[in-house]
């Protein structure tokens, strides 16, 4: 072999040595990080960037594969469904803290694992007779009031009283329409909606209930994954555009 042939193998090997160096390295620094950012404490991760970074860099493939079709690639929801918008400030259940949204992912929602969110949903309230259809549509004028859209005075007042005694409404949703975030049951009075806050959607969830599901990903997701999801929502649902769009 002559000395020409050989140096090039040499630099070949030495280019090769080099690349998988490099590449030891960076997984090695991704291990580090993966590792930190489950072990970190969930309400200390954002305040750190460079686990910040790195749930955004996990969570971006995966809530594109896991969590889009029923949130949306904007996180914004989809009523139909009553998939709820995760990057305003309004949450169903809990504060909306990276653990909080956590606990979602791993749990679900009446996904029929043991710790999902499933204390009560909204029943069918004119369906099962409690109230008939002219006093649903006063309840929903009085939620449309509360929701501080234009509502008929008259329609509302009677639906308040409805709403406080007879309805029950207020067992779930607060006598003040604020809701219960340990119930999962919609605050009125922040004019945000799982399923819609038009007279005919509102209509329908008091007469026919609402029965929404959310399945548990503990098990079908890594740790890393789930943190890092609970992460880039929390971020994304805390940004200044967002804050200040609400």
């Amino acid at each position: 072999m002559s000395a020409k042939v050989n140096s090039k193998l040499l630099a070949i090997g030495a280019v090769l040595i080099v690349a998988v160096a490099a590449t030891g390295a960076v997984l090695e620094h991704r291990a580090k990080l993966a590792y930190r950012l489950v072990a970190t404490p969930a309400e200390s991760v954002t305040a750190d960037p460079a686990l910040v970074a790195f749930a955004h860099r996990v969570a971006g493939p995966v809530y594109a594969k896991t969590c889009a079709s029923c949130h949306g690639a904007d996180m914004q929801g989809n009523q139909a469904l009553g998939a709820p918008n995760l990057v305003d400030k309004v949450w169903l259940y809990d504060q909306g803290r990276v653990a909080d949204i956590e606990r979602l992912i791993l749990y679900g929602v009446r996904s029929g694992n043991a710790k999902s969110r499933n204390i009560t949903d909204m029943p069918a309230v004119g369906r099962l007779g409690v109230l008939k259809p002219a006093e649903i549509h006063d309840v929903v004028e009085y939620i449309i009031q509360l929701s501080k859209q234009p509502a008929d005075p008259a329609a509302a007042e009677r639906g308040k009283a409805l709403f406080k005694d007879k309805g029950n409404c207020f067992d779930c949703h607060a006598p003040d329409g604020s809701g219960n975030p340990d119930y999962g049951s919609t605050d009125f009075t922040a004019g945000v909606w799982t399923y819609g806050g038009d007279r005919v959607t509102l209509f329908k969830s008091v007469r026919d209930g609402r029965h929404g599901l959310m399945q548990a990903y503990v098990g079908k997701l890594t740790p890393v994954q789930i943190r890092a999801l609970a992460v880039e929502i929390y971020e994304r649902s805390h940004a200044p555009a967002q804050i200040a769009s609400n």
